[in-house]
């Protein structure tokens, strides 16, 4: 661990400046990259989250008629 921080320390000293421009426009694309990003993975997590729910719900759904089946008079 100390040696990770030694080297790293090392290489910040010996590091020059880049002098490279950043215009108001390229903050703009790393927001809307880092938003679009997340609502990607919200998007994903809801997806499966229904699916999830679905299955349970379906699951127990089942569980419940097969203690309770219906006769065929009383469905019509």
């Amino acid at each position: 661990m100390i040696k990770l921080f030694i080297y790293i320390s090392f290489i910040c000293l010996i590091s020059s400046n880049s002098y490279a421009y950043l215009d108001p426009g390229t903050g703009g694309s790393l927001l809307q990259i880092i938003l679009g990003m997340f609502a990607a993975a919200a998007s994903v997590v809801a997806y499966y989250w229904n699916k999830v729910k679905v299955f349970f719900l379906e699951l127990f759904k089942k569980n419940n008629d097969k203690e309770n089946p219906k006769k065929k008079d009383e469905s019509q």
